[in-house]
């Protein structure tokens, strides 16, 4: 299918019509005032995932590092020389 484009302004009276072009993986281009502003593209156009906050992440797997990481009996209790080093007079 050809991209299409949508106005922000006018994606609220065109949402159905968005949705569902995004659902059919047309690639859809967001304008603001004639500029363009964002694309979506379909899962199978995209290169690769993005970095930082917007990356695909796969869903965690509860237990996945099970008996591979040890934690010390003593993991949460504070050295003494740590404790010392923040309050000694000087």
């Amino acid at each position: 299918m050809l991209p299409k484009t949508f106005d922000i302004a006018d994606l609220s009276d065109n949402l159905a019509d968005f949705l569902s072009d995004i659902q059919n993986h047309v690639e859809v281009t967001l304008t603001r005032q004639g500029v363009p502003w964002a694309k979506i593209l379909p899962l199978s156009q995209v290169d690769k995932p993005t970095v930082g906050l917007n990356a695909a992440k796969k869903p965690r797997v509860a237990g996945f590092w099970q008996g591979q990481v040890k934690i010390a009996d003593d993991f949460d209790e504070t050295p003494k020389t740590v404790i010392d080093a923040f309050y000694r007079d000087e």
